[in-house]
């Protein structure tokens, strides 16, 4: 590792999916998806410090585990086994992302855990070894390496990056008090949930050539589970759609979600609205990056 008192701090963004598609079950257990995605301005902040020895994580901010409970903590372990350094590092962790609403804050720190041990080391890892270490920590990982926006599909570990074109637009993303489980989100898939990638597919090229539509080409496959399951969402849903008079989308799993305003001023606008009406929403725009280091 670096000498101790050396410092990385690094931002590690939230994500929405535009689109989700589960197209099947596969035989490892895991489903097979077609998503895209697009990383928000809303993000993570963390500080890396390298340690004489053992790995420890604090955070402050929005809820989130801290400890061995941390996908950072997780994260650290493998990166530090795999690579062979033997020392350790502090992680302080500062969340602006909410857990469990399906925005990919856990994930995107866990990026942003490598990606700064990276900085630490002598010898950093190849960028295949380094997707490699993302895709066993979660499927999510890797999208945060490349960032911006995206077509993930597998079971989410292998990444499509892509150039959007979103003129001024941005986006508000809203969530109630309650969190929820993926594991519990896909038991209570069915098969007439499935979909082919094609919705998917024609999103990309829509948000390829800047002419993204939020009724036609927005959609997410647990939106008859989630709101069946959880009332709350589904009123947080229709209350966000009603306020923004856009459709609002669910994100992952849930519990966030979305809708696209033409502005930043008017997302703002927004959120204030559907703040009041006793949700958390902020206004986002999307960025071109995913997990990264900060500037000094």
């Amino acid at each position: 590792m670096a000498e101790t008192g050396a410092e990385i701090k690094l931002r590690a963004p939230a994500k929405v999916n535009l689109t989700l598609e589960v197209l099947g079950e596969r035989a490892d257990g895991y489903h097979e998806l077609r998503s895209l995605v697009q990383c928000l301005s809303l993000a993570d902040e963390l500080t890396l410090r390298p340690t004489a020895k053992g790995i420890t994580v604090s955070v402050r901010g929005q809820w989130a585990p801290d400890g061995r409970q941390n996908l950072c903590h997780v994260a650290a372990t493998i990166f530090i086994e795999q690579v062979g350094s033997p020392g350790g590092v502090d992680i302080q962790l500062t969340k602006h992302i909410p857990a469990g609403r399906g925005l990919g804050g856990g994930s995107s720190d866990a990026a942003a855990t490598l990606l700064g041990l990276c900085e630490l080391v002598e010898e950093p890892p190849s960028g295949e070894e380094l997707h490699q270490m993302a895709a066993e920590l979660g499927s999510d990982v890797p999208l945060f390496l490349a960032g911006g926006a995206a077509v993930i599909s597998g079971r989410g570990e292998q990444v499509q990056s892509m150039a959007a074109r979103w003129r001024d637009q941005a986006l508000v993303v809203a969530w109630p008090d309650l969190g929820i489980s993926t594991t519990e989100a896909y038991e209570l898939l069915e098969r007439n949930d499935f979909t082919d990638g094609e919705i998917t597919a024609s999103a990309q090229q829509a948000l390829a050539e800047g002419r993204l539509d939020a009724d036609r080409h927005l959609f997410n496959c647990f939106q008859r589970a989630v709101s069946s399951r959880w009332p709350r969402i589904a009123e947080l849903q229709e209350d966000t759609a009603q306020i923004s008079r856009t459709p609002a989308v669910l994100s992952g799993s849930g519990s966030a979600v979305f809708c696209i305003l033409p502005s930043l001023a008017e997302a703002e606008q927004i959120a204030a609205a559907v703040g009041e009406a006793g949700y958390r929403a902020v206004a986002v725009r999307p960025v071109e990056y995913g997990a990264r280091l900060i500037e000094s």
